[in-house]
Formats: structure tokens, sequence, C-alpha cells
């Protein structure tokens, strides 16, 4: 059959290129390495902290330094030291109640440090200086100060323990039965959740910060293949049609065996792709973990990786087929950016949806939109991978978007068969339209 040849000749042109093989070992790598390097950073990257406390309300210090010498979660995940002054300076007391007097007054207020505890930072023999004001009671307001403060993890952990410190401080001071102040001590302590992912198999321990990065590192992969493989069909069908190549394959057999044996081989090889990548991810994630967070393990599941070939499969000749119009009908690569542009969007669209779809996978709009056939591919992949619809909509969406591809081929080979053999002008959509009419 020729158009089991024309799906084999397409196959094996794109394969033998070195530049498939590159891809196939660096993009994964790369993408992982976006994702998982500052992972592990965060686990190995970690130097010690030192943070001096500078208590003036007389409240806080103590428990601070208790917290620091009793937790465990200090010592081996933030890595702090908390450090504190017994003699304090009575300069830097002045300069923040000025700064607070600024404030009440709705002025610019300028914060200003000692010489003394500005050149400890800087020296680098302290990291930051926590700072308590004597009226902390009322204004609930602290000071950190450091060269950097974008330790998101350090910043949380002292605003809690500071205002966990605080409540039992003033609870205790208005309770005098050692019973209640047992219990007020119990009611504050910090609590620690552990989150768990619930599937019909049972329930995975997970975090928050995994499901969204690992959701949208899928999306990544499976918007990246789409828009790929979808430009190479374009540029494949426009160098053939300018090297007057498309006409010898014409006379040895149909425009249609061309149009869909190449949307198929292409296929094909980029399934080969995807099939390499899912091999490499599993022998990578099964035999060398590299002590990634074993949530990210559970979350590359079968299943996941089922419905990532199924919507690549569907996405796959959805986009390529309009991808294909777009080679047939235009001449130049000018062109066909122009024309292809809105493709790109209705890719681009669902993506930046995609986001949304990590907080909130359920919402009338979320829905409605990952079960239009054009946005289905990522839209619903990405439901699937943050919280698993109901099936019957998993399987509307899968036999709407099989439903809309076939069409939208039958569309396809029509305008593909008077197109590639246009030369010279650049067609109107207009005319576009008319070539469907053609019998």
């Amino acid at each position: 059959m020729k158009i089991v040849a024309i799906i084999l000749r397409e196959y094996k042109q794109i394969v033998k290129k070195k530049s498939f093989i590159i891809a196939t070992i660096l993009t994964p790598a790369l993408m992982a390495a976006f994702i998982f390097i500052p992972m592990l950073l965060t686990k190995v990257g970690r130097e010690e902290k030192v943070i001096k406390i500078v208590d003036y309300s007389d409240m806080i210090r103590g428990d601070l330094l208790k917290i620091g010498e009793d937790s465990k979660y200090l010592t081996e995940k933030l890595k702090l030291k908390f450090t504190a002054d017994t003699e304090l300076i009575a300069e830097q007391d002045s300069l923040i109640k000025n700064y607070e007097n600024d404030l009440k007054e709705k002025k610019a207020g300028e914060f200003k440090l000692t010489n003394s505890y500005k050149n400890e930072i800087l020296d680098k023999k302290i990291d930051g200086l926590l700072i308590i004001p004597s009226d902390i009671e009322d204004t609930r307001r602290i000071y950190f100060c450091a060269q950097n403060i974008s330790d998101f993890e350090l910043n949380r952990f002292i605003n809690s323990s500071v205002k966990k410190v605080l409540s039992t401080k003033i609870l205790k001071e208005k309770i005098e039965d050692p019973g209640i102040v047992a219990i007020v001590e119990k009611a504050t302590a910090e609590i620690k959740p552990d989150l768990f992912i619930i599937k019909e198999e049972g329930a995975t321990k997970s975090s928050s910060g995994t499901a969204y990065m690992m959701s949208i590192f899928m999306l990544t992969i499976l918007f990246s293949v789409l828009m790929g493989y979808g430009q190479l069909i374009m540029r494949g069908v426009i160098e053939e049609k300018n090297n007057r190549i498309v006409e010898v394959l014409i006379s040895s057999t149909n425009t249609q065996s061309l149009f869909y044996g190449k949307i198929i081989g292409i296929g094909l090889a980029g399934l080969t792709q995807v099939g390499i990548w899912m091999i490499m991810g599993w022998l990578l994630m099964g035999k060398f973990s590299l002590g990634i967070d074993k949530s990210i393990l559970n979350f590359l599941s079968l299943e996941l990786g089922i419905y990532f070939v199924i919507f690549f499969i569907i996405g796959y000749f959805m986009y390529s087929i309009l991808f294909s119009i777009v080679g047939a009908s235009v001449n130049t690569d000018q062109e066909a950016q122009q024309y292809a542009a809105p493709i790109t969007y209705l890719l681009i669209i669902p993506f930046m949806i995609g986001i949304m779809v990590t907080q909130n996978p359920n919402t009338p709009l979320v829905v409605g939109t990952s079960l239009f056939p054009l946005f289905t591919p990522t839209l619903m992949f990405m439901r699937i991978s943050v919280a698993t619809p109901a099936f019957s909509q998993i399987l509307l969406s899968i036999f709407t978007s099989l439903g809309f591809t076939i069409l939208l081929a039958w569309f396809g080979a029509k305008i593909f068969r008077v197109g590639i053999l246009m030369y010279g002008k650049k067609p109107s959509i207009k005319e576009i339209i008319k070539w469907i009419r053609y019998k």
C-alpha cells in the first residue's frame, strides 16, 4: 500500500536525524533540571544561618532561643541558629520608635540601624537581625534585617514562631491556674500538616508544591511536543512544496494518501520519542531516584502515563492537521507564521488556563473549557494530573475530541489536495474555504 510506504518514509526521515536523537535526550533532561535542581538545592545547598535576636520587649527572646535549642526542624531543614544580645543598644530602640511614629503620621519613614548592628550583618558575623520592639503587644510588628531576605521558609518560620510565643505569653499573663497554662501551651502548639492525594487505589502522601510543580512540568512537556511536531509538519510541507518534491510524490500516489501518510508517519516518530521518555523516566525514577522526594515518584503513576499518551495522540493529530493545512496553503515561512499564529494561541490559551487549574480543577469554567476539543488535550490532562475528574467527563472529552479530529481531517484533506499544488499567490481565508467545496 502506498500510504504505508509514505508513513515509513516520513517516520525514517525523522528518527534518523541527529536533531531527533539530541532532542530525545536533552528535552526531558533540561525540563527536569528546571524542576528538580532547585528542589534538590533546597535540601543540600542550605548553609547554617545565624540570626541575632534583639528583644526590647523582653518577652520573646528566651522562648525563641528555647525553640532553637529544642527544634530538630531548625537543625535539619532550616539549619538555623538563634543568638541574642543581653545588653541592648538604647539608640536602636529610639530609631525604631521614630520609624513607627512616621508610619502613624503616614510619612515615608526611613528605617535605620545603628552602625554596630549594621556592621555585624555587612561583615557577615551574623546572617540576620531580628528586632522585637518594646511595644510589640500593641503594634504586632517585628523587624528582620539581612542582606538576603528571599528565604521564604525562614521568613515563614520566624513569623509563626514569634506569633506563637507572643500569643502564649499574653494568655499566660492573664491566667494563674497552672492547669489552664498547660492547656494554653497545648492549644498554641504548631500544626504540622501531612498532605495526601486521594485516588481509587488509595491515599498517597504528597505536598502542594510537588503537585503543582509536577503538573506544570507534565503540561509543559505536552505543550512543547504538540507545538514542536506541529511546526515540523508545517515546515516539511512548505519545503517539499517549494522544492517541487511533492509533485514527484503525487505522480505515484494521491494527495489524500500523502496527507495522511505524512501526519501518521511523523506522529509515530513523536510517539516513539514520548515512549523513550517514559522508559527513561521509569528507569531513572525507579532505579536512581537521587534522593528526590518520594511524592514525585507517587505522582508519576502508570495511569498518568497512559493518559499522557492518549492526549498526546489526540492533540498531535488535531494540531498537526491544522499546521499541515497552513503548510499546504502558503509558500514561505513568513506567510506560514502569519497563518500559524492563531493555531499557536489555541495551544497557549489552555496552557495559561492550566496554571489556574492547579488551584481550582472543577470550576464550571475549567470543566467547560477542558471539554472544548481544541483545549482538551492540554486542559483535560492537566485536570487529571491535579485531581482526576469523573471518568464520564474523561470519556466525553476523548470521544468529542476524536469526532472533532475526524471531521478536521476530512476538511484538511480537501484543503491539502488543492493547496499543495498552488504556487505564487498567497490565498485568502475565503479562498481556502472555497477549496473545501471543490470535488
